[in-house]
């Protein structure tokens, strides 16, 4: 994917997966931590439980905030939000260090979201049909 990105712009004027101009990579991590958190307990709470499900407006829900992180962490960080993202934005520059830094953030952001998720939805999640699934 990154490779076919690169190649629509003719390998002109990427910059990879990288803090924006005047930013640190770290500032760059944690705006990428906050929104890639809020994207992910989005996800978990309009499309998967049932006590929050959104049936006809989750992909609005989701789409907003991919929207929202874009353009607020945009210049910071990029906003890729997504570990497969940053890697295939990093296939075409950026490097192997920070793209391994996204992807570990956005992970253990990802992870985060998971288990504030499993705090607010436990009565859910304690369910029998639940425990069925495992």
């Amino acid at each position: 994917a990154g490779v076919t990105y690169a190649s629509i712009y003719s390998f002109k004027g990427l910059s990879g997966v990288a803090a924006g101009d005047g930013y640190t990579l770290s500032q760059a991590l944690v705006a990428e931590a906050v929104f890639t958190f809020l994207l992910s307990f989005t996800v978990l709470c309009v499309a998967v439980s049932n006590l929050t499900k959104a049936s006809h407006y989750f992909g609005l829900a989701i789409g907003f905030c991919v929207v929202v992180g874009g353009f607020g962490i945009g210049s910071i960080s990029g906003g890729a939000l997504n570990p497969a993202v940053a890697l295939g934005i990093a296939s075409v520059g950026g490097g192997a260090v920070n793209a391994a830094a996204y992807t570990g953030v956005e992970l253990l952001a990802g992870a985060a979201a998971a288990g504030v998720f499993k705090l607010t939805h436990d009565v859910e999640l304690e369910s029998q049909a639940a425990k069925s699934l495992v």
